[in-house]
């Protein structure tokens, strides 16, 4: 038995307060002979069931024994890094191997595009776009699949005229094209797989486009007039066509001005146009933004196109009960077809003032993105990218940290009254500088100093035409503060 071995055994048993100083002899001693190196938490694996002696092997290297197991032949305990690779040479030992860590299979983490947009702080709010009805005029769903089954209510099939709108959808683009949009809207929250935007909405099976990813504008007129027919809130069209069909172009916009909110994908063009029916101004035209909040490559470029959404690499429900990933503006659009959903279950405000709460209200709510690209609308990502926490909660979370250079964090607000409330952690200064036009308003435009005994700063703001509020923090490198700013 090795001297550090017994060292550790009569540290272990000294009394703390009347032996203090030897116990920190101890303490040097096991250092001098070599114990060096933070301790690590490892997993060792033995040529036989553990006892006494391979708990010893572990003392004598410094180590602590945390836990025998008896399913396999191993300890968890911990060791100085340094004596790790001298253990291993140890006739008795198999393995030493880092204790690593596992997470849980989080819904969440799967849907990355559901997470960026902010839906899952809506859900923590109790708001999961329950009780609204979507209308997916695709390929079908698979109405059968685990994370959808409980949310599918029906729908019709228009190409082969019958109430079985199953996707049969396949191919290497297009296969299982209608249920993977269905997932983003609305996959359940029941602890597998994914989660959609809106976990709790109705999902309406309405096909329009046959196995291969083709439809007649015949059939997309009568989902749409069956969308009307039986009271869908929201359509949602994830079809693209380069001819602008008079009869297509009246069926959206008499839909919409029947009430239903119309959203479709902008597109795969490849920074060409954007197609139809995304490109009537009836309809919410969304493109693909990637990973870095960036345009995907194969998104269009257009004055027609109003929001942007995650759209590259999304992973979502397929055929057959699986799940898979596509890239797209298809895969766009349901993500704003969500946070619609979110809205609508949520009890929003007359935003417009024309006292009624309808589709128009919605899609005003909706422009409250997180703006990319030149200031305000443009034609790369229209509004921004579509922010539920924005839309449904009106509420803006803004970080704010020191840099050298300064750090400058921007945000755009819509028509309204809002709070603003400003918490320093350890900044010292923040300027706050308002902008109409390009142009500085001094008036709004204000310096604030502070302290670690300093409150919040809260202040209201009546907007009465869009400006954009540039915050700029200073202080040590690496301290911090926050912004919230609250619609009223």
């Amino acid at each position: 038995m090795r001297f550090p071995y017994l060292l550790y055994l009569i540290c272990q048993n000294a009394n703390i307060r009347k032996y203090r100083a030897f116990l920190y002899f101890c303490i040097i001693l096991m250092t001098i002979n070599g114990v060096a190196g933070a301790d690590q938490d490892v997993i060792v694996g033995f040529k036989n069931k553990p006892g006494p002696s391979e708990e010893a092997l572990i003392h004598s290297h410094g180590g602590i024994a945390k836990k025998s197991f008896h399913l396999i032949s191993a300890i968890a305990a911990k060791i100085p890094e340094g004596e790790i690779e001298k253990m291993k040479k140890d006739k008795r030992v198999v393995y030493i191997e880092y204790d690593k860590t596992f997470k849980t299979s989080d819904e969440y983490t799967s849907s990355w595009g559901v997470q960026r947009i902010n839906s899952d702080i809506v859900h923590n709010q109790g708001i999961t776009g329950t009780g609204v009805k979507i209308a997916i005029l695709d390929t079908g769903i698979d109405y059968t699949h685990g994370d959808l089954n409980g949310n599918y209510k029906g729908g019709y099939d228009f190409v082969f005229n019958d109430e079985d709108p199953m996707d049969d959808s396949t191919g290497e683009l297009i296969n299982s094209h209608g249920t993977h949009v269905a997932g983003i809207i609305a996959a359940e929250k029941n602890g597998i797989g994914v989660v959609g935007v809106a976990p709790d909405a109705e999902l309406y099976a309405v096909k329009v486009l046959n196995g291969g990813g083709s439809g007649l504008g015949s059939w997309i007129i009568s989902g749409l007039q069956w969308s009307v027919d039986n009271n869908m809130d929201i359509v949602t069209m994830s079809i693209q066509g380069y001819t602008d069909m008079q009869s297509v172009h009246d069926a959206v916009d008499n839909a919409y001005n029947r009430g239903l909110l119309v959203i479709a994908a902008g597109g795969n063009t490849n920074g060409g146009i954007v197609t139809y029916p995304a490109a009537y101004d009836s309809v919410i035209a969304v493109t693909a933004t990637d990973f870095a909040n960036q345009r995907a490559s194969f998104a269009p470029i257009g004055p027609e196109i109003e929001l942007a959404a995650p759209g590259v690499n999304i992973y979502s429900t397929i055929i057959g009960g699986g799940y898979g990933i596509r890239s797209g503006t298809s895969m766009a659009a349901p993500h704003v077809t969500g946070v619609a959903a979110l809205i609508l279950s949520s009890g929003f405000k007359d935003v417009n003032s024309d006292g009624m709460l309808d589709n128009k209200d919605v899609r005003e709510l909706l422009h409250d993105a997180n703006d990319l690209g030149g200031l305000g609308r443009d034609s790369t990502y229209g509004y921004g990218i579509v922010d539920a926490q924005r839309s449904v909660l009106g509420i803006i979370n803004i970080g704010l940290t020191a840099t050298n250079p300064p750090n400058k964090q921007r945000v755009l607000l819509w028509k309204g009254s809002y709070l603003v409330t400003i918490h320093s952690n350890d900044i010292s200064k923040l300027n706050m500088e308002v902008y109409k036009d390009g142009v500085i308003q001094k008036d709004l435009s204000s310096k604030y100093k502070f302290n670690k005994s300093d409150a919040d700063i809260n202040l209201e703001m009546n907007v009465e035409n869009t400006i954009e509020i540039v915050f700029t923090s200073h202080g040590n490198k690496g301290s911090t503060g926050y912004v919230t700013i609250s619609r009223l």
